[in-house]
C-alpha cells in the first residue's frame, strides 16, 4: 500500500479531464450561462491578468484566437526535460479564457481575452513533486501569475481526495503563501471528487449541462464527479457551462471544435470559467483604489456568495417560512458561476466593523488573533434575504517537501443576530474553511454579522461577502 504523505516525490499516472469527444462560448457566457459579456460591457475584460495552465501538454499558441498586436496571449514552458508538446485539450481550455476570435469565428470571444496565459507543462504522464514545484516556483514568482488552473486529475484508487495528499497540500501551501488562487476541477468519472479538487483553499468546479439543447445551462452532466470530499468537505463550491462550447483546438491555426456535445459535463471545460471570472475580478480591483480588493479570499468570498442556485430547482423563490437555508448541493455546490453578480458585489466596495452598512452588497477584509471577534452591522428590511460567505486559507509550514498543518487551525464561527436581538443563525466551518449562509429577515434595522476565531491561532485573515436580496430572488430549497 502506498503511504503517500511521507513519500518525497511519487510516480504517477492520470487521465485528462476531456472525454474523447469535445455548440458555443457565446451561448455559455451570456445571459444564459455564467454572464460574463455584461463585465465586458464595463470595460473590464482581464487585462493585465496572468494566468497559468498546468498540465501534460501545451497550447497550439500560434491559433488565431490568440493572435494580439503584440503577438500571443500565449506563452508556452516545459518543466518536465522532454519538451513541448502540442495539446487540442489545453488548447481548449485557453480558448474559453482567451479567445478573441477569428476571422471563421468572430463571436467567440473568451471569458478574460485581454488576459495572458502561461501554459506549463508539468507531466510527460507521470507527475513528480519537484517537477510541480518548480513548475509553481516559476510561473507564480517569475511570471507573476494569480490564477493557476491544472488539465489533470488524479486516479481516486491511489490518491484520495481527503485533503492529505502531497500534491493538495502542495496546492494549499501555494495559495496561502502567495495568495494566488486555485481553480481545480472536480473531475470525471470517477463518482467523488478527485485530486486537486479536494484542496481547502482552491475553488473547485463542477461541470454544467443544458436540460433543453434550446435552454440555459441547469443541470449538472452525468460525468462530473459530486462531492463531498473523502473526508467530508463541501466540494465542488460553483458550476460552470461544459456543453457545446465551441473552442480552439490544436490541429490548425484557425480550427475550432464543439466540447461535450451530448452534455456529459466534463469538467476541463468548466474550470476556465472560473478561472477567467477570478481574472475579471483581479483587473477590477487592480483599476480600483480601495485596499484588500484583490486578497484571495476576498475575491473567492464574492464569487461564492454570487453563486446562483436557483437554476437547478422547479421553483425559483423562497417560502416565507424559510427562515434559513445551507444552499451546498454534493452535485451543483453553492450553485452557477455568476461573472456580473460577483462584479457587481467586488465592486459594493467594503465594509468595516461597528460601522453601520446601509449597502445591498459588499465585502470585507480581516485580520484576527486568537479569540477575537469582528461585528458588522447591515441595515437590513423585512422580506429580504441576507446572503453571506465567509472564507480563510489552511495555512501550511513546509520543512522541504513535508508540509505541516497549522495547530491548532485557524476557523472561525459565524453568528447573526436580529435587530431585537434574536439568533437567526450560528455555524462553524466543521472540517471546511468557508461557511455560506441565507437568511430571511423579518425585522426593519440593524443585524449584526459576527466572525469569532474560537482557536489560539493568532494574525490570520479572512474574506467576507454579503449581499442582500428581494425574497423573489431566491430558491425555495435547495435539493
Amino acid at each position: 500500500m502506498i503511504r503517500l504523505y511521507y513519500l518525497e516525490y511519487i510516480l504517477l499516472s492520470f487521465y485528462f479531464l476531456f472525454g474523447s469527444t469535445a455548440l458555443g462560448i457565446k451561448e455559455a457566457l451570456g445571459e444564459q450561462g455564467i454572464n460574463a459579456y455584461a463585465v465586458h460591457e464595463k470595460g473590464i475584460t482581464g487585462a493585465g491578468v496572468n494566468i497559468a495552465l498546468l498540465s501534460n501538454g501545451n497550447i497550439r499558441d500560434g491559433h488565431a484566437a490568440f493572435e494580439r498586436s503584440s503577438g500571443s496571449a500565449v506563452k508556452n514552458y516545459d518543466f518536465t526535460g522532454s519538451g513541448l508538446s502540442r495539446s487540442s485539450h489545453d488548447t481548449h481550455m485557453a480558448g474559453i479564457i482567451l479567445s478573441a476570435g477569428s476571422a471563421n469565428h468572430p463571436d467567440q470571444i473568451g471569458i478574460a481575452p485581454g488576459a495572458r496565459l502561461h501554459s506549463g507543462r508539468f507531466s510527460n504522464k507521470n507527475l513528480y513533486q519537484k517537477t510541480i514545484t518548480r513548475a509553481l516556483d516559476d510561473l507564480i514568482t517569475r511570471r507573476h501569475c494569480r490564477i493557476i488552473m491544472t488539465g489533470i486529475q488524479l486516479p481516486k484508487d491511489i490518491v484520495p481526495a481527503n485533503g492529505d495528499s502531497k500534491w493538495t497540500q502542495l496546492y494549499d501551501y501555494y495559495a496561502e503563501t502567495y495568495d494566488v488562487i486555485i481553480t481545480p476541477a472536480a473531475g470525471n468519472s470517477a463518482g467523488t471528487i478527485t485530486v486537486f479538487g479536494d484542496g481547502y483553499n482552491g475553488i473547485t468546479t463542477a461541470g454544467l449541462v443544458r436540460s433543453d439543447p434550446n435552454g440555459p445551462y441547469d443541470s449538472i452532466g452525468t460525468a462530473s464527479n459530486p462531492g463531498p470530499t473523502t473526508d467530508g468537505r463541501k466540494k465542488p463550491e460553483l458550476c460552470a457551462p461544459t456543453q457545446g462550447l465551441t473552442a480552439p483546438t490544436g490541429s490548425g491555426d484557425d480550427l475550432w471544435k464543439t466540447l461535450d456535445p451530448t452534455g456529459r459535463g466534463l469538467t476541463s471545460s468548466a474550470i476556465p470559467h472560473t478561472a477567467g471570472v477570478a481574472a475579471l475580478l483581479f483587473e477590477a480591483a487592480a483599476k480600483s483604489t480601495v485596499e484588500n480588493d484583490d486578497r484571495t479570499e476576498v475575491i473567492k468570498a464574492v464569487i461564492i456568495n454570487s453563486a446562483d442556485p436557483s437554476a437547478f430547482l422547479a421553483n425559483g423563490s423562497i417560502a416565507s417560512s424559510a427562515d434559513s437555508i445551507t444552499s451546498w448541493n454534493p452535485k451543483s455546490g453553492y450553485g452557477k458561476l455568476d461573472a456580473l453578480k460577483a462584479y457587481n458585489t467586488l465592486m459594493g466596495g467594503p465594509i468595516t466593523p461597528n460601522t453601520l452598512s446601509k449597502k445591498n452588497l459588499g465585502w470585507a477584509y480581516g485580520v484576527m488573533n486568537a479569540d477575537q471577534e469582528h461585528i458588522y452591522r447591515i441595515q437590513g428590511k423585512p422580506q429580504l434575504r441576507l446572503v453571506v460567505t465567509v472564507t480563510w486559507h489552511r495555512k501550511l509550514k513546509r520543512i522541504e517537501t513535508l508540509f505541516l498543518d497549522e495547530s491548532p487551525r485557524f476557523q472561525l464561527n459565524l453568528k447573526i443576530v436580529s435587530p431585537s436581538g434574536n439568533v437567526l443563525s450560528f455555524e462553524t466551518a466543521g472540517k471546511d474553511n468557508l461557511i455560506k449562509t441565507d437568511i430571511l429577515l423579518k425585522e426593519d434595522g440593524p443585524y449584526l454579522i459576527t466572525l469569532k476565531n474560537p482557536t489560539s491561532a493568532k494574525e490570520r485573515d479572512y474574506g467576507m461577502a454579503f449581499e442582500l436580496l428581494p425574497l423573489e430572488n431566491q430558491p425555495s430549497n435547495i435539493p
